[in-house]
């Protein structure tokens, strides 16, 4: 089934020559105007769906304007590095020099481990990135803590070392640490969340061998999609939680649609000096790339939501 967007049928009670799919997660629907059933060589069908309703084309001018002297942060990890980095590309393009784009404290982007902060100087906006993978403080044990601390993934809570804590567990607490600071100190303006679902390639996890080089296409077959991870199960009710405390938040979940690109990881096409020895890449993206796509649903999701339209004001 090819869309263009990585969906799943919505049955409804149209005719054959409609059909509605939708975004798992995220609300949104597409319809189509037309449907092709055609046979392949092996004599399985396959439907090709044509004139897709589409989101409204990424403008980078108009998404500068309405964030001009705003702020944008992308709080998480690598992954999150990746659609920031993505989005500053994508902003650029409605920049006419490209002088007046820097890195604030004149950090280099690349090879940078920190937090970065890049200015579009004519529209007085800045575009952040802050590095706290599961949100939360991440750091190493002191020196004379004990062996079995050194050598294992253990969670702090205040003063107390918790050596039985799941990673589950202290995300969902990371989450809820997330609530009550957006409750005491974000302003009732809008905000949106994204996540995506890590993906480990064949063969084992990134460091045990796992592969992703022979991808050459995007995954055509659904029943090899992975369910919908817990995580993003977890971040949704606290959305939903944060929703009923008078806050604009959305979660705009993107993890069904990606895992369709299996092709887009950049494998072992590292950068140049990597040794030959260094485990692919199967959990980034390339740029431009997967997300680009990202970014363009966020844009769009902005616009339904009237971000900082003239009736609005926000």
């Amino acid at each position: 089934m090819e869309s263009g967007f990585g969906m799943k049928p919505y049955p409804t009670e149209d005719t054959p020559k409609s059909a509605r799919f939708w975004i798992r997660g995220s609300g949104a629907m597409r319809v189509a105007d037309r449907i092709w059933d055609t046979k392949n060589g092996d004599g399985s069908h396959k439907l090709v769906i044509f004139q897709v309703a589409s989101i409204s084309r990424f403008d980078a001018n108009d998404f500068l304007e309405r964030s001009r002297n705003g702020r944008i942060v992308f709080a998480g990890d690598s992954i999150g590095r990746n659609q920031w980095e993505s989005l500053i590309c994508m902003l650029a393009q409605g920049v006419s020099n490209y002088s007046t784009i820097y890195e604030e404290h004149g950090n280099p982007i690349t090879k940078h481990k920190g937090s970065l902060s890049i200015k579009f100087q004519e529209y007085n906006l800045t575009v952040q990135y802050y590095r706290v993978p599961y949100i939360v403080v991440i750091d190493r044990p002191p020196h004379n803590a004990p062996e079995e601390v050194r050598e294992g993934h253990y969670f702090q809570e205040k003063e107390y070392v918790n050596m039985t804590m799941s990673v589950l567990e202290a995300f969902q607490r990371s989450l809820n640490t997330l609530k009550l600071w957006v409750a005491t100190n974000l302003e009732k303006k809008v905000s949106s969340a994204a996540t995506h679902l890590y993906t480990t390639g064949k063969g084992g996890e990134w460091n045990k061998g796992g592969t992703c080089n022979m991808s050459r296409e995007p995954e055509t077959d659904y029943s090899k999609l992975g369910p919908e991870p817990p995580n993003n199960i977890m971040i949704y009710e606290v959305v939903e939680q944060m929703k009923s405390a008078m806050r604009t938040i959305n979660f705009l979940n993107i993890t069904y649609l990606t895992e369709f690109r299996k092709d887009g990881h950049p494998s072992s096409n590292r950068e140049p000096g990597t040794p030959a020895d260094a485990p692919e890449d199967c959990s980034h993206w390339c740029l431009p790339g997967v997300p680009d796509t990202w970014n363009e649903l966020l844009y769009a999701e902005l616009l339904r939501m009237k971000f900082r339209t003239r009736t609005t004001g926000r």
